[in-house]
């Protein structure tokens, strides 16, 4: 009964063992089979996550060619800059192969300067120039910048009209005034101008003028004289005033002065009666 009891029991033990072997090595197959695939997907995870890493840069690098590119445009506009266009219109008082130069200016204040025209796009008249020296008195609008002090055209253009120098224009442009003739001679002609009180007196060259100097009625005489009234058409010349034309009606009259003089005492004498 002993031996039996003892049989069943080293039986139980070993079904015993058997499971428990047989657990284990279940549990050693599930282990080994589980890190098989956990092995297999991680390079997957990899290889996706690589281009990824890859294909970040791009954008970047576009960022910075654009930013190159950015910085070669602030190259450009530095140079334009430094080589900025200035247009200015003037009339052309002298030229040759490869320069020009221009008058410009008013009021009294004229200024010439000579532009080199070796390189310039020239069109006068709508015609493009082929160069040679351009025809004097143009009216010309030309296009420069400058650099080392030199004045470089790029452009002339001129629709082929032509007119006298500014500074030829305000030298001899035609004024008007009337007066009373102070004095006179062959060549010169003295007058009293003014009014209100303000009275002044102006000298002309009368050498070159044409005098048309009506006959008296009274008198029954003609010619240039004192105490006629005149009006006096006249230019301006290196401060000399030019007369060209010079009219009367052959009346003489007092001075605005002396005319002024006599009012002002006839007033007072009204205001004293």
């Amino acid at each position: 009964m002993n031996c039996k009891k003892l049989r069943a029991v080293f039986m139980a033990l070993g079904i015993i063992v058997t499971c428990f072997s047989g657990c284990g090595l279940t549990e050693d197959n599930g282990g080994g089979s589980a890190p098989a695939p956990t092995k297999a997907a991680a390079p997957k995870i990899t290889a996706t996550a690589t281009p990824k890493a890859t294909a970040a840069p791009k954008p970047t690098k576009a960022a910075q060619t654009g930013s190159g590119s950015q910085s070669g445009n602030t190259g450009n506009t530095s140079s334009e800059s430094e080589k900025e266009i200035t247009y200015i219109n003037g009339v052309l008082t002298d030229s040759d192969e490869d320069s020009v130069t221009i008058e410009y200016g008013s009021d009294g204040d004229f200024n010439q300067t000579t532009f080199d025209i070796s390189n310039a796009d020239i069109q006068i008249g709508g015609n493009k120039k082929e160069g040679g020296p351009l025809a004097a008195n143009l009216n010309l609008k030309i296009g420069y910048y400058v650099e080392n002090g030199d004045y470089i055209a790029v452009s002339v253009y001129g629709d082929g009209s032509e007119s006298m120098l500014p500074s030829w224009v305000y030298d001899y442009e035609m004024k008007s005034v009337s007066g009373n003739v102070r004095y006179n001679d062959d060549s010169t002609m003295t007058i009293e101008t003014g009014s209100d009180g303000d009275f002044y007196e102006m000298t002309f060259d009368i050498s070159s003028a044409e005098l048309d100097i009506q006959v008296d009625e009274v008198i029954g005489v003609s010619g240039l004289r004192t105490s006629l009234n005149v009006d006096v058409d006249y230019y301006v010349k290196d401060g000399v005033n030019i007369a060209t034309y010079v009219y009367s009606d052959g009346t003489e009259y007092f001075s605005p002065s002396q005319l002024y003089n006599m009012e002002q005492r006839n007033t007072q004498a009204e205001e004293n009666t």
